[in-house]
């Protein structure tokens, strides 16, 4: 993803099935462009919902325009006169969250509802700019807040309503970044704090915050993505120069490991996960099945790395590379 695109956006417990069964011989995959504003010179996609809809961003006449990708092609979700906006999540309603950069420079979060109204989402007080970064079918949106120039960072909840109000860090912890959420109210993150190193956490329906255990003791984790059953992926590192490996937290407290140099970056309600293996600093597309079968996305003509993937109920796939939004279909 461009920079204008982006707005200047333990170890004995790991069950390991390492993925590495392939099922590309017996897959499919198809690969589409999803188009793009006719004003657009870069597109992007995040997100995708159970009924097929995407959202994303177009780059063209000197700003972000927030997109909505259908089977009727793209089309633009109007935010504020003369600002760069872009999305990263939609929920199964068709409601859309991101943020947005007012003229000025003001950064806020942005809500558009399944009509395509919006709403302006409040900054906690203290804090410079928030960003959303998910949202749940119920309305409930999450994301972070910042500070301008001092490294806070904080997680926060909107209510359907607008209201705000932070979420709970553990133990320790006094930083902390949302990553995701599922439809029914999990939230996947990371924290850390004076002497924390980043630690991965799965913030759960009733508001508690669950601390995911670490590779080895003392090295960081990241959590990227939840489903519906409390399941999540990310990152861990492990001690002693093995290095950082893709991971799932499963919900009935098993772990299973992916393999080095993974970045599972979406889960499904299935277990079907996508994200990026890195070969020689570019990011290959993958997926991966709950049982372990692993498959090369592979590339659009003419690109050569992904930078953003998603996958929904269905199993379809988005993302974004060469600087276009593109679909990724498995059969």
């Amino acid at each position: 993803m461009s920079r204008r695109l982006s707005l200047a956006l333990s170890a004995a417990l790991l069950a390991t099935v390492a993925v590495s069964a392939s099922a590309s011989a017996r897959s499919t995959t198809t690969i589409t462009d999803l188009g793009g504003l006719p004003s657009a010179t870069e597109t992007s996609v995040t997100s995708i919902n159970d009924s097929g809809v995407a959202v994303g961003a177009d780059y063209g006449d000197g700003r972000n325009h927030a997109v909505k990708f259908d089977g009727a092609g793209a089309s633009e979700l109007v935010g504020p006169a003369g600002a760069h906006t872009y999305l990263t999540s939609v929920n199964n309603h068709g409601a859309a969250v991101g943020f947005t950069s007012l003229p000025g420079g003001a950064t806020k979060p942005i809500r558009f509802n399944p009509d395509g109204s919006y709403v302006l989402l409040s900054v906690p007080f203290g804090y410079s700019y928030a960003h959303a970064f998910a949202i749940n079918d119920g309305g409930a949106t999450f994301g972070s807040a910042l500070g301008a120039t001092d490294g806070r960072q904080i997680p926060v909840r909107w209510l359907p309503n607008g209201v705000l109000t932070s979420m709970k860090l553990p133990a320790g912890a006094t930083w902390g970044r949302v990553t995701g959420a599922s439809s029914n109210g999990y939230v996947s993150g990371f924290v850390s704090g004076p002497g924390m190193e980043q630690l991965a956490v799965r913030w759960n329906p009733d508001s508690s915050v669950t601390k995911l255990p670490r590779m080895s003791d003392g090295e960081p984790t990241t959590a990227q993505a939840v489903n519906r059953h409390g399941d999540v992926v990310g990152t861990g590192r492990f001690a002693n120069g093995e290095g950082t490996f893709g991971v799932r937290w499963n919900a009935d407290g098993s772990m299973n490991k992916y393999g080095p140099n993974i970045e599972p970056k979406s889960i499904n309600d299935d277990g079907v996960a996508v994200g990026f293996t890195y070969v020689a600093d570019k990011q290959h597309p993958y997926r991966w099945t709950k049982d372990g079968e692993e498959l090369a996305l592979g590339f659009p003509e003419g690109a050569d790395s992904v930078t953003t993937l998603d996958i929904n109920n269905a199993g379809v796939i988005v993302g974004s590379a060469g600087g276009r939004a593109y679909k990724w279909t498995v059969s």
